[in-house]
C-alpha cells in the first residue's frame, strides 16, 4: 500500500461500516438470521450489497489499484444489469483504460461513464533496434490507446502514467494531448524513471495551467517549474507528492509555502529531492515570518533533502493535526531545526511516555542513521505508520553526532523518553570515541530502559564508566535507569567489566540497574 492510499483508506473504512449497518437495517429481522436465496432479495438490498462490495474494493488493502469489475454483474441476469445501470453514480461506474485496452472501441460501446487511465510501459528490456521490432508496434498501439483516451478529457477522472526509459518524443505525445483543461480530473500521477540523468519537464501549458477538481497530484522524476501556477487552481487538493525532484524543477521554499497556503484541504504532503543537496542556496537565514498560515487538514508530512529547505518551509505554516511524518536529511554536518521541531510539537506532545529506536545501518548501500518514533494508535486505530528521522551520512561517528544534534533539540519530547533501543548494522564500522555516546545519552534524562547490541558494549560501557572531564558523573548519566539489555548471539556470555563497574557505581548511590543479555 503506498502513501496515497492511507488517508482514503480510513475514509473508505468508515463508509464500509456505514453501508454494513444499512444492509442490516433494510433486511427484515428474520432475514438476518435465516438462509435466503439471492433472488429473493429486493432491488434496494441488492443495490446496497453491490455498493458495499465496491467500497470493500476501494479499501485497497488486499486489492490492487484497478477499479472494481462491475461489468461482471451485468452478465448474471437482466435484473442485475438493470440495477447496475440505474445507479451509475452510487456504484461508482467507471471505464478502465490501459495501454492494452482497445480504447476507441471501448468508448463506442459503453455509456459515457468517467474514465480511469492507467498506462504502464517499461522500455528497459526492449531491443536496441526497437523501431523494427514487435515491441515498437505494441508501443504505437499503446500510444494510440492512450491518446484516444486523453481526447475525452471532459470525462477523465484519473490518470496514472508510469514509463521507464522511454524516448522523449513519446512523452511529448502525451504532454501535447494534455495542454488543454481536464475539468473532471481528480487524480493525476506521472512517474518517469531513467537510468541516466535525464528528466522530463512540464511547462505552464500543462492542463492549461488549471485543474479545479484535482484532489491527488503525484509527480515522480518530473521537472515542473510552473507547478505553483497549477496549484493556484487546486483548492480541493488533498494529496501532493513531489518525488525525485530534479535540479531543473527546484522551487524555492518561500514559493512552495505560498502555493501551500492556497490548499486548505491538503492532508498529505511529500517532497523528495533527487539530488543530495536539494539545491538550496547557502545564505543567511531570514527571521521567521511574524504570522503563519494554517494547513488545518494536514496529517502527513514526508521530506527528503537539506534541513535548511524544510526549516524555511516549516517556519511559514502550522499543522495542528499532523501526526505522521518521515524526514530524511541528506549529507550535512550541522542540524539546526527549531522550526521543524515546532511544527511537530503537537504530535510529540500527544505522548506521556516514549519508546525510541535509533538504528545505524546501510539499507541498499545507503549509509544512514534513523530515529524511529513510537506508533500513535490514538490517531491511527487501524493503520500504524512509523515516524522517523533519517540522516544520510557515511561515517558512523558522524551519524551518532547527527542523531545527538537532533535529539537535543526535540523538546519537550526528549525528557519523556523512557525506553531507548539502539540497533547497529553488522556492516557499520564501530568508532573508538566513546564520548560520542555519552553526549547522546545526555539527551535522555528520564530514560528507564536501555537496549544495546553486543558489538557496542565495549564502547558504550567505556562511556558510562569513564565520563570525560566536566561531564556529569557516570551515575548521573541515566539517573532513572533500572534496566540494561544487551542483545547478543550468545545469551550466556558474561557482562563485561566496564558495565559491571557502572552497575556497581549506581548501586553505591542507591539506584539498582538490572543487566540482562538477550539472545537474538
Amino acid at each position: 500500500m503506498d502513501g496515497l492510499s492511507m488517508g482514503s483508506n480510513n475514509k473508505n473504512l468508515v463508509a464500509y461500516q456505514q453501508k454494513e449497518l444499512l444492509i442490516q437495517r433494510e433486511l427484515e429481522p428474520s432475514q438476518v438470521f435465516q438462509e435466503v436465496t439471492i433472488g429473493s432479495l429486493p432491488d434496494n438490498v441488492l443495490l446496497d450489497i453491490f455498493d458495499f462490495y465496491q467500497v470493500v474494493i476501494n479499501l485497497n488493502v488486499f486489492m490492487d489499484d484497478r477499479p472494481w469489475d462491475w461489468e461482471k454483474l451485468l452478465h448474471v441476469c437482466r435484473r442485475w444489469r438493470y440495477i447496475v445501470f440505474e445507479s451509475p453514480i452510487r456504484l461508482n461506474l467507471q471505464l478502465f483504460c490501459t495501454e492494452k485496452s482497445p480504447v476507441r472501441k471501448l468508448l463506442d460501446i459503453w455509456p459515457p461513464y468517467p474514465l480511469v487511465i492507467q498506462f504502464n510501459y517499461d522500455y528497459t528490456d526492449l531491443e536496441c533496434q526497437w523501431e523494427d521490432s514487435e515491441d515498437h508496434c505494441h508501443w504505437i498501439d499503446s500510444m494510440d490507446n492512450l491518446v484516444a483516451a486523453l481526447e475525452r478529457r471532459d470525462r477523465i477522472r484519473e490518470i496514472q502514467v508510469y514509463i521507464n526509459n522511454a524516448p522523449d518524443r513519446l512523452f511529448e505525445q502525451i504532454f501535447m494531448a494534455m495542454e488543454k483543461p481536464f475539468p473532471a480530473l481528480r487524480s493525476l500521477s506521472f512517474q518517469s524513471v531513467f537510468d541516466s540523468e535525464i528528466f522530463l519537464e512540464l511547462d505552464d501549458t500543462f492542463l492549461n495551467g488549471s485543474a479545479p477538481c484535482l484532489r491527488d497530484l503525484s509527480l515522480w522524476g518530473i521537472s515542473f517549474p510552473s507547478l505553483p501556477l497549477l496549484l493556484s487552481s487546486t483548492s480541493d487538493l488533498t494529496c501532493l507528492i513531489l518525488s525525485d525532484i530534479p535540479d531543473s524543477g527546484y522551487i524555492p521554499p518561500e514559493t512552495m509555502a505560498t502555493s501551500l497556503s492556497a490548499l486548505p484541504k491538503l492532508e498529505s504532503l511529500i517532497i523528495n529531492f533527487d539530488s543530495l543537496t536539494g539545491r538550496l542556496e547557502r545564505r543567511t537565514q531570514a527571521p521567521p515570518p511574524q504570522t503563519r498560515f494554517v494547513l488545518p487538514a494536514l496529517t502527513r508530512l514526508d521530506f527528503e533533502g537539506e534541513s535548511e529547505y524544510l526549516e524555511v518551509l516549516a517556519a511559514r505554516f502550522d499543522a495542528p493535526l499532523l501526526n505522521e511524518f518521515a524526514i530524511t536529511f541528506t549529507h550535512q554536518s550541522v542540524f539546526d531545526i527549531p522550526q521543524t521541531v515546532r511544527l511537530l510539537n503537537n504530535y510529540l506532545d500527544s505522548f506521556e511516555a516514549y519508546s525510541l529506536t535509533l538504528t545505524f545501518e546501510r539499507p541498499r548501500d545507503r549509509h544512514c542513521a534513523s530515529i524511529i518514533f513510537p506508533f500513535n494508535t490514538t490517531h491511527h486505530p487501524v493503520f500504524r505508520p512509523s515516524y522517523l528521522w533519517l540522516i544520510m551520512c557515511k561515517e558512523s561517528d558522524r551519524q551518532v553526532v547527527s542523531v545527538t544534534q537532533i535529539c537535543s533539540q526535540i523538546l519537550p519530547f526528549r525528557s519523556g523518553v523512557k525506553s531507548l533501543i539502539i540497533k547497529w548494522d553488522s556492516d557499520t564500522e564501530v568508532f573508538e570515541d566513546s564520548t560520542l555516546w555519552l553526549q547522546l545519552f545526555h539527551s535522555f534524562p528520564s530514560l528507564q530502559n536501555l537496549q544495546i547490541p553486543a558489538v557496542l558494549e565495549p564502547s558504550i560501557a567505556s562511556a558510562l564508566e569513564r565520563p570525560t572531564e566536566g561531564s556529569p558523573a557516570a551515575a548521573e548519566v541515566f539517573p532513572s535507569l533500572h534496566s540494561l539489555s544487551i542483545v547478543d548471539k550468545m545469551a550466556g556470555k558474561t557482562v563485561q567489566e566496564p558495565i559491571q563497574s557502572f552497575v556497581a557505581a549506581r548501586q553505591r548511590s542507591g539506584r539498582l540497574v538490572a543487566v540482562s543479555r538477550v539472545r537474538y
